[in-house]
């Protein structure tokens, strides 16, 4: 099979980043763990790859189109989610890759504790039930992945309020009303506000085997 994984991102120095943790920590802490969080996220796909060779295609999704030939983004193929919300930007990434790709799924860079495990036991799930939507649902009542092969109609997207504790929730909502059937994956944290570094740290020193760039990210925690 063929799938796409498309990363949500935005531009240091294009947009803002982090707001809500930068209203906790400054904008130059946020960016700096920003940054590092891009980093694991990016190492995270690279060895994802590396464990299913030619068989998935990383995309950078990123929220500026002026971004997609930044040097920051060369390691993988870029898209531009275009304009509008959150689920707009959802939707158009998607239906775009959907067209030509087995699967697609979906992350951010909210969540840089993730291992590829994760991401791997995710792709077998959806392999055994490929009918299915897989989901992970996030602590805060959002996602931090999104996993399907079905067409999915735009107002799916749309009709959620994102960065909301029942974001998750209305979602699932939404897909049923499509007769798409929902499974949902072990629960992990993401980042918005100063609080979440705890879970994250927590979640970083129970891993024997951290990538590198989450190596990096745990010492940035611990110098805090």
């Amino acid at each position: 099979m063929n799938g796409a994984l498309a990363i949500f991102a935005k531009t240091v120095g294009l947009s803002p980043v982090k707001t809500r943790l930068a209203a906790d920590i400054g904008k130059a802490d946020a960016e700096a763990f920003y940054t590092l969080s891009i980093k694991a996220v990016a190492q995270l796909a690279e060895a994802l790859q590396k464990q299913m060779p030619n068989q998935l295609t990383v995309h950078w999704a990123l929220a500026e189109e002026e971004a997609l030939e930044h040097p920051a983004w060369c390691q993988f193929k870029t898209l531009w989610t275009g304009d509008g919300d959150l689920g707009n930007r959802l939707h158009t990434i998607y239906s775009r890759l959907q067209k030509t790709h087995d699967y697609v799924m979906l992350i951010g860079t909210d969540s840089p504790q993730l291992s590829p495990d994760i991401l791997l036991n995710a792709i077998n799930q959806f392999k055994k039930w490929p009918q299915s939507c897989f989901i992970g649902p996030s602590l805060d009542g959002g996602f931090y992945l999104f996993l399907s092969a079905t067409h999915i109609a735009k107002q799916a997207w749309t009709n959620v309020t994102y960065s909301w504790h029942t974001t998750l929730q209305q979602l699932v909502v939404q897909l049923k009303q499509q007769n798409i059937d929902v499974e949902l994956l072990g629960r992990h944290g993401d980042v918005d506000i100063a609080g979440d570094f705890v879970p994250l740290l927590e979640a970083l020193q129970a891993n024997d085997n951290l990538l590198p760039a989450q190596e990096q990210l745990l010492d940035w925690l611990k110098s805090r």
